[in-house]
This record gives C-alpha cells, structure tokens and sequence, in this order.
C-alpha cells in the first residue's frame, strides 16, 4: 500500500494519500475535484536508523559538513 503525492489541477493543492489498488479514484481533500495528477516523488529509506533520500546531491539545505534534509554527511 504505497502512499503517492498528487496534485489538484484545479486548485492546485498537492497532497499524500495512502492507495490501496490502482483502480480507486482519488479527489483533492481541498476542492472535491477528481482531476488529479500522480506527482514524481523521492524514495526515501532508513540505514541503521538514519534516513536516506535518493534525491539529487543537489540538495538547498546542505550546509558545507552535513545535510539534514537528504541526510548526507
């Protein structure tokens, strides 16, 4: 049961929802609307009780030693 992140294309809000099969229709919690998009999303997984993320080394939050967002050091 993954969890997506989807995007409104009327109201643009974007949010997480948790799929149980591929089939199930999915509306904005904001606006009712049906017309929803499945966004790209980073995977994201725990080493020795660590996150790690398999986004980019781009990352903004890094500061020179470590990152607390993508969890590099």
């Amino acid at each position: 049961m993954p969890i997506y992140e989807f995007r409104c294309a009327r109201c643009e809000h974007e949010f997480e929802k948790l799929v149980f099969n591929s089939s199930e229709k999915i509306a904005c919690p904001g606006c009712k609307s049906k017309k929803v998009s499945r966004m790209m999303s980073a995977f994201a997984f725990s080493s020795g009780g660590k996150f790690k993320s398999t986004a980019s080394s781009s990352c903004t939050g890094c500061s020179s030693t470590s990152c607390s967002t993508c969890g590099s050091s």
